[in-house]
């Protein structure tokens, strides 16, 4: 009876402890999370460029699509948006001119749901100039400046690019 008692109160303590991690550290967890997605989107906008500079190199043209890239083997798939992929229209385009990667998406308040200005600031920050995230007026985002930059209310689209 001892042993049983000992053991429903080292249940309840760690049942109390994660909840207070969660509560008091979940910015932490959420933070961790954008970051991630923010890599990824810098990471598959460079996959693509890499892809296109050696479809130029064989070909001497500007691929049009990335189904190009991926049916001439330059790519093993398509890239996938790391946030809101519920939305059709958030997939990676090659512009019409050949000089530039884009995935337009709309900004949501979570990123369980969408894009968010933390994302977008994390990829302008890791993006070394090269990946940039900006608003529809082409204002670089920044949700840490003292007055944040670009428009990145809920529902407004941003886009994130590379030039080729």
């Amino acid at each position: 009876m001892f042993n049983l008692i000992i053991s429903i109160i080292a249940i309840a303590l760690v049942v109390v402890l994660a909840g207070a991690s969660l509560y008091y550290g979940g910015e932490a967890f959420n933070r961790g999370s954008e970051d991630a997605k923010a890599s990824t989107y810098v990471n598959q906008a460079q996959q693509v460029q890499a892809a296109a500079t050696l479809f130029k190199a064989t070909t001497g043209g500007n691929a049009t699509s990335i189904q190009q890239l991926v049916d001439g083997k330059y790519m093993a798939g398509l890239p996938k948006v790391a946030v809101g992929a519920d939305d059709p229209t958030a997939k990676w385009e090659i512009k019409a001119d050949g000089t530039a990667v884009f995935v337009a998406q709309k900004i949501a308040t979570s990123a369980k749901q969408g894009m968010t200005a933390n994302i977008c600031t994390t990829i302008n920050k890791n993006g070394s100039g090269v990946v940039s995230c900006t608003d529809a007026a082409g204002l670089v985002v920044d949700s840490t400046a003292q007055t944040p930059v670009g428009d990145v209310a809920e529902g407004k689209v941003v886009t994130i690019s590379m030039k080729l």
